[in-house]
């Protein structure tokens, strides 16, 4: 129950999860389901859904919480802030959507500096995320078949891991919705 992701190196081992609360995702369903009944439009609920805040968990391999998501919901943006325990910004992505799948997703250190940005079409399943200059920081596969979503995530850039993870994790995330 509720959006949950599990992080894992090449050889299967984990590294950290992201969690989601169900009930946060069940008031998101509901209100979507009222949306859709009110108005018979899944358009309508997807955006219903989508503005809705939520916060996830950032846990360790060993069942630690390290930091959480704040996610604060907009009907075509959406922004997320991962934190630490102390309430301390680590980044902030805001992910931006457009017609037709079109999505631009942008990640700023705590001062407002650019750390990385990605735009493509959720339906693709490539895409690249880039340092503000355009230079590669890792490269992003999800599979055409598997039973879960699965994603392969190639880091090729200078940059703490845990990054262009989270990035790839808030992308699904809002390709879901």
């Amino acid at each position: 129950m509720g959006h949950s992701y599990q992080v894992m190196d090449p050889e299967k081992r984990h590294l950290f999860a992201v969690k989601g609360d169900v009930g946060q995702n069940l008031r998101a369903n509901m209100l979507g389901g009222l949306v859709r009944q009110a108005t018979g439009s899944s358009y309508g609920a997807r955006i219903a859904e989508r503005s809705t805040n939520m916060t996830y968990s950032l846990v360790d391999a060993q069942g630690t919480v390290i930091g959480s998501f704040a996610k604060q919901g907009g009907a075509n943006t959406s922004m997320f802030t991962l934190t630490d325990l102390t309430g301390r910004p680590w980044v902030t992505v805001t992910l931006d959507r457009s017609a037709f799948g079109g999505i631009k997703a942008t990640a700023v250190y705590p001062d407002g500096r650019p750390m990385m940005e990605t735009h493509g079409n959720l339906m693709r399943h490539d895409f690249l995320i880039k340092d503000p200059n355009g230079g590669e920081l890792a490269k992003v596969h999800e599979a055409w078949a598997a039973v879960r979503d699965t994603y392969n995530i190639d880091i090729v850039g200078n940059i703490d891991p845990l990054y262009p993870l989270s990035f790839a994790i808030l992308i699904d995330y809002e390709k879901v919705k």
